[in-house]
């Protein structure tokens, strides 16, 4: 079999449409099928597609934002790269409309279930990339699947009264967060979908921030964090793959057996 034919990419182009967080206006998301050999590539609106590159993340302090090489900006990222990397996609062209992308139920997976009813083609990676998250007193790991896509965003009750609640997320709707109260128990949002689901979710945003770095080719290798956030992420990455903990496909990490 080819090189080409072993690169996974969407059988269809497929879409979602919802609500965006900051804005509150109706926004939407394309992944459409890419050229085998040309990685992840990203446009706004009916601009061109560029390569989607980690010098165009701008990680902020609760989500992550993606500049344009035009200076365009496009909020929430983050849930799409990830459900692209459970799903080891190695060649699409994502499409922004709106500014965001939608926030659906504040987990990545409505975009996980819409790419596997349009169909992937290609082989999965035989090596793969493992993520360990140690997140208030407890760990959870990824390495493979789609579990970590039903996780949802998560804030708690104090926190979202300083941010003016609603007035501050306009395009939240109920279910689309879970909101923890002082005890620990969930306030508002519905029971949690897994257990220790805000771990699961600190671990969602790493694989959505790693979605630059995949879009080059499939890495390998593990990468350990502890409180992870969308302003370290990024450099967390970097040293990883500095000291060689991770890799791209064909090269060993350090820490590898």
């Amino acid at each position: 079999m080819s090189e080409a034919a072993e690169r996974r990419r969407p059988r269809r182009a497929v879409r979602w449409r919802g609500r965006g967080l900051f804005s509150g206006r109706a926004v939407q998301v394309s992944v459409s099928p890419g050229e085998p050999g040309r990685g992840w590539q990203w446009a706004v609106g009916r601009g061109p597609a560029t390569p989607l590159l980690a010098t165009q993340l701008e990680p902020q302090p609760q989500h992550s934002r993606l500049r344009s090489p035009e200076g365009d900006c496009v909020e929430l990222p983050e849930h799409i790269f990830a459900a692209l990397v459970m799903l080891d996609v190695d060649d699409c062209t994502i499409g922004f409309h709106g500014g965001e992308a939608p926030l659906l139920d504040g987990s990545a997976l409505p975009f996980v279930r819409g790419l596997l009813q349009a169909g992937i083609c290609g082989r999965p990676a035989r090596r793969g990339l493992r993520v360990e998250v140690a997140w208030r007193g407890r760990l959870v790991c990824w390495n493979g699947g789609t579990r970590p896509s039903r996780a949802r965003t998560f804030i708690d009750v104090d926190h979202a009264r300083e941010l003016g609640g609603t007035r501050y997320y306009p395009g939240a709707r109920p279910g689309c967060a879970l909101v923890f109260g002082r005890q620990g128990a969930s306030r508002y949002g519905g029971r949690p979908r897994l257990p220790d689901e805000p771990a699961w979710h600190k671990l969602l945003d790493v694989l959505g921030d790693l979605g630059p770095y995949r879009a080059h080719g499939r890495l390998n290798g593990t990468m350990r964090l502890s409180d992870p956030s969308h302003l370290t992420n990024p450099a967390a990455i970097e040293e990883a793959l500095a000291e060689a903990r991770i890799g791209y496909h064909g090269e060993v990490p350090a820490d590898s057996s």
